[in-house]
């Protein structure tokens, strides 16, 4: 897969079983699905890690190598989104609103990530679908501008798959090129049993 940057991504809030995402006002859109898109100025970056084994383990037998195997998966993200609101923000990583401020709860939320990146050979998407896991705010570093430059802070997160319960597995690749590959929509429904296709924000 010859891949270049980033297309998109879409993240998810979900019940704490990681059965069904949350929707409305629980949730981060009437439809559970909030596109990462114009609205908080695009994904910067999204490194994804431990989709195979760390390592390939091998066993040794008679002065030869017998059998090996790979590590358990452990997939990761490390995703910077430019520009998320608070109460998303809050919403993916588990703050509750106290007063008139937000503080972090003592669990976080099932949570969902999608990242949708364009082939450069061809007019082809893959999507890296993450269907349950957990979001970490990542740390800020705030520097003071200076005469001739603003010094902007982007949000930093770090997402960890969990097993899903929907596909039994932590992640599932998409390829457009595939030839059981149908649309966006249908993809939506494999991952999120209980998805439909509006579109509103949630309040």
């Amino acid at each position: 897969m010859l891949l270049h940057g980033i297309s998109t991504a879409w993240i998810a809030v979900k019940s704490q079983d990681g059965k069904s995402l949350s929707k409305g006002d629980t949730g981060l859109s009437q439809n559970g699905l909030l596109e990462l898109d114009h609205s908080v100025l695009g994904v910067a970056s999204a490194e994804l890690k431990g989709l195979d084994g760390s390592k390939l383990e091998k066993i040794s037998g008679n002065n030869s190598i017998q059998f090996s195997y790979a590590d358990p998966l452990n997939p990761t993200c490390s995703l910077t989104v430019n520009s998320l609101s608070m109460d998303v923000l809050a919403k993916i990583v588990g703050m509750e609103k106290q007063g008139g401020g937000w503080q972090m709860k003592d669990n976080k939320p099932t949570t969902a990530l999608i990242v949708k990146a364009p082939s450069l050979v061809s007019d082809a998407f893959v999507y890296f679908c993450f269907p349950s896991g957990n979001f970490l705010m990542g740390d800020k570093k705030l520097d003071s501008d200076s005469d001739s430059k603003k010094t902007p802070v982007t949000d930093a997160l770090s997402f960890a798959a969990v097993d899903d319960p929907n596909i039994n597995d932590m992640y599932r690749i998409y390829s457009t090129v595939d030839s059981d590959w149908k649309d966006e929509q249908t993809m939506f429904k494999e991952l999120f049993p209980d998805y439909s296709a509006t579109t509103t924000p949630a309040a």
